[in-house]
C-alpha cells in the first residue's frame, strides 16, 4: 500500500461553516438532502468540524476531531463521558484516524448500511460535511479552482474513487483509506473537500443501497498550493469503514 502524508481537514475555535467545495452550477440543491442517499440527516455538526450518527447512540468521527457535543437536525445531542472507543480492524494500522462515542439521549434517526468491502477505482461517491465552502475563483501554477469561503449548514458533492487501499498518514497518525481526485466536471456536482469537513460522510451504493463508505480526514494540496484554495488536481481522503465494519456493526446491534 501506498503511504501519502496530507493536510487534516480540521479547523478548531470557528463556528461551524458550510461543508464541501462544489462546482459551479448546483445553486442550493447541494444544501438540501441528496435525492435516494439515505444518511443526509444523520451528518451533524461538531464544534466546527463534522461527525456521523451511525445508530443506536454511536457517533463515529475523526479521531483528531474528538468527542463531545453534536448538532443533528439543530437539536444539540450530549456526548457521553469516558465512551469514546478507537477502532481496529483487519488490515488496518493501529489506532487509525477514526473514533466513535456516544450521544444522549438517542437522536429518532435510521441506523446507516457500514460498507463490507473496499470501494473501487471508479466508484461514484457522495459527500457531505460542515467545513468551508466554495468562495471566489482562483488560478494558481496552471491549475483553475476556488477560494475558500463560509457558508452555513451542510453541503453534499459528489465524485468518483481515484485510490483506494492505500495508507494515509495525518500527523503521524496512519489510516487505511481511499482517495477521490478533485476533476473539472468529472461528475455532477464535482466535489472537494476543506477545512472543517473531517468527520464527514462518504457513501456508495452498492447492490442497489447506499452505504457509509468512508469518513473523511483530510485533504492531499499541490506542493506550495496556497492555503484556503482547492484546485482542480486535489485529493479529498477518507478513512476506509470496511476494515471495521464487523466491529460498527456490532455496535450497532448490541442491546
Amino acid at each position: 500500500m501506498r503511504h501519502l502524508a496530507v493536510l487534516a481537514l480540521l479547523l478548531l475555535g470557528v463556528p461551524a461553516l458550510c461543508g464541501i467545495v462544489v462546482e459551479p452550477g448546483a445553486d442550493d440543491a447541494t444544501e438540501r438532502a441528496p435525492a435516494q442517499v439515505p444518511g443526509w440527516a444523520n451528518v451533524g455538526l461538531r464544534a466546527g468540524t463534522t461527525a456521523v450518527y451511525l445508530g443506536n447512540g454511536w457517533v463515529i468521527t475523526a479521531r483528531h476531531v474528538g468527542i463531545g457535543d453534536v448538532v443533528l437536525g439543530g437539536v444539540n445531542y450530549r456526548a457521553v463521558p469516558d465512551s469514546s472507543l478507537e477502532l481496529d480492524g483487519d488490515g488496518s494500522p493501529p489506532l487509525p484516524d477514526v473514533i466513535v462515542f456516544r450521544i444522549e439521549p438517542r437522536p429518532p434517526l435510521p441506523p446507516l448500511r457500514i460498507r463490507p468491502t473496499p470501494p473501487g477505482v471508479g466508484d461514484r461517491l457522495v459527500l457531505v460535511g460542515a467545513g468551508r465552502g466554495r468562495g471566489v475563483p482562483t488560478r494558481w501554477g496552471g491549475h483553475s479552482g476556488w477560494v475558500w469561503g463560509p457558508h452555513q449548514g451542510l453541503r453534499w458533492g459528489t465524485n468518483r474513487v481515484s485510490e483506494s487501499e492505500i495508507q494515509v498518514v495525518v500527523g503521524g497518525i496512519v489510516t487505511r483509506a481511499f482517495a477521490m481526485r478533485f476533476d473539472p466536471f468529472e461528475t455532477k456536482h464535482e466535489a472537494q473537500a476543506a477545512l472543517g469537513d473531517s468527520g464527514g460522510a462518504v457513501f456508495i451504493r452498492r447492490e442497489g443501497r447506499f452505504e457509509l463508505a468512508g469518513v473523511l480526514i483530510a485533504v492531499g494540496s499541490l506542493p506550495g498550493q496556497p492555503p484556503e484554495t482547492s484546485l482542480y488536481g486535489n485529493t479529498t481522503n477518507a478513512a476506509d469503514l470496511s476494515v471495521f465494519a464487523s466491529k460498527l456493526s456490532a455496535l450497532l446491534h448490541a442491546r
